[in-house]
């Protein structure tokens, strides 16, 4: 079924998503400089940094930081506003909602598996879609930022010294993935909330497939052709008397008792003739007022 295919995806990269920023998040390797040549700066990530004998500019004192320390370490408190100025700041307050958004829109696409969970959480399908959808998109649009600022960023010299001896490792690389992800994810629920938004302002919210709708739609036909049928019967009897169209039905409805039925009362009940057998006309007599009155079908036999 198309909305089943279409919630897979968003569902599988939802955890794509989620696992990529998880350990982007929490490894290292934002930023590092390369290993043949000697830097000051080791690898720095959100909430790890790793030097190689960094001096704060303009340090009286010229303390020489070497070694791998969490960033709020007190061993970094007289460099910590160089190590992380305004902007990274922020940059850590986004990846943390991101990954939030990230998990809730993973927990959200899971619950819809269960038929408990869903006949709960999702009494509202197309509203429950669109605030996955948001959490998902919202999520890539942060991390869309968080990614130009810190690349940005990383080249300005203010922050980590000779900045062309540094690049942008794999746990940013993994950061930009999962904004990937989480707009795919997000994009295939906003898809399946106008699809079930559009089914139940047509009163059918249980249809999920185009078969269902086919048959759905051959079913309706069926109906119209019997309720066409059952119009076209009695206005075939529209112009006969009551009594007479009561035993013309019963000469049809039962072909053997009485007699036979005529061919245009055969054809209008959709009966193929029955072949009539070989008769000897009568031999002509006078004409009489009796017998001028012959008795066709759709006259009263009264």
């Amino acid at each position: 079924m198309a909305t089943e295919k279409l919630y897979r995806v968003a569902f599988i990269c939802a955890i794509i998503a989620f696992v990529a920023m998880f350990v982007g998040f929490a490894s290292p390797f934002w930023y590092k400089s390369w290993t043949r040549v000697f830097s000051p700066f080791g690898t720095i990530g959100l909430w790890h940094v790793c030097l190689n004998g960094f001096i704060k500019p303009a340090d009286p004192i010229m303390k020489s930081y070497v070694g791998c320390w969490w960033i709020h370490s007190t061993e970094f408190s007289e460099i910590e506003h160089s190590l992380q100025p305004v902007w990274f700041r922020f940059i850590q307050a986004f990846s943390i909602i991101v990954l939030f958004a990230d998990l809730l829109g993973m927990i959200f696409s899971l619950l819809y598996m269960h038929e408990d969970s869903r006949a709960r959480l999702y009494k509202n399908r197309p509203r429950m879609f669109y605030i996955n959808s948001a959490l998902m998109l919202g999520a890539a649009f942060l991390v869309f930022l968080i990614a130009l600022v810190f690349a940005e960023m990383s080249n300005d010299s203010g922050w980590m010294p000779r900045p062309w001896m540094n690049y942008l490792s794999w746990s940013y690389g993994l950061v930009v993935l999962s904004g990937f992800f989480s707009a795919l994810s997000g994009m295939c629920l906003f898809v399946l909330g106008i699809v079930f938004q559009d089914k139940e302002e047509n009163g059918d919210p249980g249809v999920s497939s185009a078969a269902e709708l086919q048959a759905r739609r051959r079913e309706l036909e069926k109906q119209d052709e019997v309720m066409r049928s059952m119009e076209t019967l009695p206005q075939a009897y529209s112009g006969m008397p009551y009594r007479s169209y009561q035993q013309q039905a019963a000469h049809v409805d039962r072909p053997d008792q009485g007699k036979a039925p005529s061919m245009s009362s055969l054809q209008a009940y959709g009966r193929p003739p029955i072949a009539a057998k070989p008769t000897i006309a009568p031999k002509p007599h006078a004409p009489s007022v009796a017998g001028s009155q012959s008795t066709r079908v759709g006259e009263s036999f009264v």
